[in-house]
C-alpha cells in the first residue's frame, strides 16, 4: 500500500521535505486563507490509516493551543502572555498547554511550524518554471505574509529572535534551513550557479539574509515595497558573485530594481 504524508503530523523541531507537501493553498488572501487552514499545524506524521483515539484528542488540543497563541500574540501585541492565560483563550485546561507543549517556547515554535508549512504551500501554489524564479517569489511572498499580518508576525519574531541579544534557538527563524537548501541546490542542479559555489554555506547566508530583512522591519518602519526591496536587494547581491554568465544579468537587473526603491525610500526620508 502507498502511503501518502500531510505536513500536519511532523514534529516540532523538523521540517518535511518539501517533496511531501502535497497541498497548496490560493495566493492573494493570505491571512484569510491561512486561519481557513485548520488542518495544518506541526504535529506528527498524517497516515492513510485513522490515528487512534488518544492521539487524535492530542492533536485537536495542539490545534487549539496554536490558535490560541496566535490570537493572543495578535490580541496583545506581546508573548508575556501567561500560559493559564493562554489554556483560557485555547478554552482547555488552565495545564493542558504544559502537558501538550512543555514550555511557552515550545508553543510560539510550534506556532511558527504552522506558519511555515503556510508559507511552503503559497510557494508551491506559484508553480515557478525555475529556481531563481522561485527564489524571487519568496521575497515577495515573505513581505505578501509579514504585512498580512503584521502584528502577529512582529510580535512573534521579536519574542524568538529577542533582538537584544542571540536569538533563542537557531531554528527560530523565518523559513527552515531545510528550505533554503532545497532552493540552493535546485540553482546549482540546474546550472544557475558557478561550479565553484558550495551549497551548504550559500544557503546559510540566503537564511540569515531573511533573518536580517524581518529584524530590520522589526526595528524601523517600512513599508510593504520597502521590506521586500530590503530583502530583494540583499539577496540579489549575495547571488550577483555566483550565479553563472547566464544568469547575472537577469540578478543584476533584479537588484537595481530593488535599488531603486530603496534609494527612493532613503530620499523620501532624508
Amino acid at each position: 500500500m502507498t502511503a501518502t504524508f500531510d505536513i500536519t503530523r511532523y514534529t516540532d523541531r523538523e521540517r518535511a521535505p518539501s517533496s511531501l507537501y502535497p497541498g497548496r493553498i490560493a495566493a492573494g488572501n493570505f491571512a484569510k486563507a491561512k486561519r481557513a487552514i485548520t488542518t495544518v499545524s506541526s504535529g506528527n506524521w498524517h497516515r492513510t490509516d485513522p490515528l487512534p483515539p488518544r492521539e487524535q484528542t492530542r492533536e485537536k488540543l495542539r490545534q487549539k493551543i496554536i490558535a490560541g497563541a496566535r490570537a493572543l500574540l495578535s490580541e496583545t501585541e506581546s508573548a508575556e502572555f501567561s500560559m493559564r492565560a493562554l489554556a483560557a483563550r485555547a478554552d482547555v485546561a488552565h495545564m493542558t498547554p504544559y502537558n501538550v507543549f512543555g514550555s511557552k517556547q515550545a508553543v510560539l515554535l510550534a506556532v511558527l511550524d504552522a506558519d511555515m508549512a503556510d508559507f511552503t504551500r503559497a510557494v508551491q501554489e506559484r508553480d515557478v518554471a525555475d529556481p531563481l524564479s522561485e527564489l524571487y517569489e519568496v521575497v515577495g511572498l515573505c513581505a505578501e505574509f509579514w504585512f498580512s499580518e503584521p502584528v502577529f508576525y512582529k510580535t512573534l519574531y521579536r519574542e524568538l529572535l529577542d533582538l537584544k541579544g542571540a536569538p533563542h534557538q537557531a531554528m527560530a527563524t523565518p523559513l527552515r534551513d531545510g528550505f533554503w537548501r532545497r532552493l540552493t541546490h535546485a540553482l546549482a542542479e540546474q546550472g544557475y550557479l558557478q561550479s565553484f559555489v558550495a551549497e551548504e554555506p550559500l544557503s546559510m547566508n540566503l537564511r540569515r539574509i531573511a533573518l536580517q530583512a524581518i529584524s530590520v522591519w522589526i526595528a524601523r518602519d517600512l513599508s510593504k515595497r520597502e521590506v521586500e526591496a530590503e530583502l530583494g536587494y540583499s539577496i540579489s547581491l549575495a547571488l550577483l558573485g555566483v550565479t553563472a554568465p547566464a544568469s547575472s544579468s537577469l540578478v543584476l537587473t533584479r537588484l537595481l530594481n530593488y535599488q531603486a526603491i530603496i534609494e527612493e525610500a532613503g530620499a523620501r526620508d532624508g
